[in-house]
């Protein structure tokens, strides 16, 4: 029993220091997700040097975060890590999209598979948010581009079908598949909605130059001109 307090002070010194690594490690993962979330809202506000500067800044403490928990394998999978990780695919795959570059391997920018799958499962949300943004503005060439993107990525992770201790993605397959059809909907309606009010301008058009042409009959004193009376 001498040996007691020697093994119950080098265990608590352990515990300790697991403890104010697990703080550092919970506060800097919620400083990533920050600044990503504003790299992906400059985005969407075309302000691509502000979003490419917090992307730099997020991957830097990313990298740092996995130096610093890779010691304590628990705290590496406890979740905050892969989330951290999650939102930093997500916006780095956005910004890629938006530039017309290839998406990141996962193994150049060192995160999980995992956490690339289901950041690149968010990566749909986001450029949904893209698609009623140029609908709103009649771009429907560009809007049916982000949509063809949203089908191809889920195309590519709905091929993940394994059980959720492995690749924990199921509810954001579902989700996003939801989100296509929703903005396939709202884009077939914006189609027809266009070519209704096209087809409609045209029609006034029409009305427009025959009451012209009735009008100049009116002022005929011949009974020889068209009647337009008679063609309504």
């Amino acid at each position: 029993m001498k040996n007691l307090d020697k093994i119950v002070d080098k265990i608590e010194k352990n515990i300790d220091d697991k403890d104010k690594t697990r703080e550092q490690a919970l506060r800097s993962s919620r400083e990533i997700i920050i600044g990503c979330r504003k790299a992906i809202q400059c985005l969407h506000q075309d302000l691509m040097e502000d979003a490419e500067k917090h992307i730099k800044k997020s991957s830097v403490k990313l990298a740092d975060l996995q130096d610093l928990t890779k010691g304590y394998p628990d705290l590496y999978h406890a979740g905050f890590v892969e989330n951290a990780a999650q939102e930093y695919v997500e916006a780095l795959c956005l910004s890629n999209i938006m530039k017309g570059k290839q998406l990141p391997d996962p193994d150049k920018i060192q995160t999980t598979y995992s956490s690339y799958l289901m950041g690149l499962c968010d990566v749909v949300g986001e450029l949904r948010r893209n698609t009623l943004d140029f609908i709103r503005k009649g771009e429907d060439l560009k809007a049916n581009e982000c949509l063809d993107i949203m089908e191809k990525i889920y195309d590519a992770v709905i091929r993940f079908d394994y059980p959720s201790a492995l690749v924990p993605i199921k509810r954001k397959q579902d989700m996003a598949r939801g989100l296509i059809e929703r903005t396939r909907g709202e884009l077939a309606i914006a189609s027809c909605e266009r070519r209704i009010e096209y087809r409609t301008d045209e029609f006034r058009g029409l009305l427009d130059k025959l009451n012209g042409k009735k009008k100049r009959g009116k002022n005929k004193k011949s009974d020889s001109d068209l009647d337009i009376d008679r063609v309504w």
